[in-house]
């Protein structure tokens, strides 16, 4: 597994993928506030849904990706982005507390027999230049970890998975290790609202 983690080297990175890391920073706070009323203990799957969904909408909604030649993909059906320049498929997978660490992260929800299907091809030989020639997009993930301390993130690019949990990456870009963002605030209802009944309704 290559592991990298210097800014003097990711940023180069993401830009050849056209995926700078400002725009990856900014989409990772708004996908942290829109999910934010996820509480701690729900399954994890719930936690992985959320995260998926609103990453997918607000990946496919960004302006300046689109302008960088990343467009929506449901091919294989496995929702996300696609960049045909850089033949690189992009899709939104929350995953845990290893996220922007040492340790290998692991994926919250289980991937579906699709994205198997992806992680599988992706166990080949890949070309690190992200030119043309390739013979079918590689399959990398946007990989948020959310907690109320802080919001890690890293681009990796899963090879092997056991079950739908992802085993092993062959790279991993990190773009912010734990602590460097603040982490995602939690909304609370005031009191006053809180107590306020609720109409009744009256059948017919």
């Amino acid at each position: 597994m290559a592991l990298f983690v210097e800014e003097a080297v990711v940023v180069p990175m993401l830009a050849k993928m056209r995926l700078p890391r400002h725009i990856m920073l900014d989409l990772v706070t708004q996908i942290g506030g829109e999910r934010a009323n996820v509480r701690e203990h729900e399954p994890a799957n719930v936690i992985g849904f959320e995260t998926w969904r609103w990453g997918t909408r607000l990946f496919r909604e960004e302006d300046s990706l689109k302008e960088l030649g990343w467009n929506l993909c449901d091919r294989d059906q496995v929702a996300g982005i696609r960049n045909s320049e850089v033949g690189i498929k992009l899709v939104c997978c929350g995953t845990d507390e290893n996220t922007g660490t040492e340790k290998s992260p692991k994926n919250l929800s289980e991937r579906g027999s699709s994205s198997r299907k992806l992680i599988a091809m992706n166990s080949g030989q890949m070309k690190m230049e992200f030119m043309k020639g390739e013979p079918r997009d590689d399959l990398w993930y946007y990989c948020p970890y959310f907690c109320d301390k802080f919001i890690s993130l890293e681009i990796s690019r899963p090879t092997s998975e056991i079950s739908g949990i992802i085993t092993k990456f062959s790279h991993r870009i990190v773009i912010a290790q734990p602590g460097e963002i603040p982490g995602i605030r939690r909304f609370t209802v005031p009191q006053e609202f809180a107590d306020v009944p609720k109409p009744q309704v009256f059948r017919k």
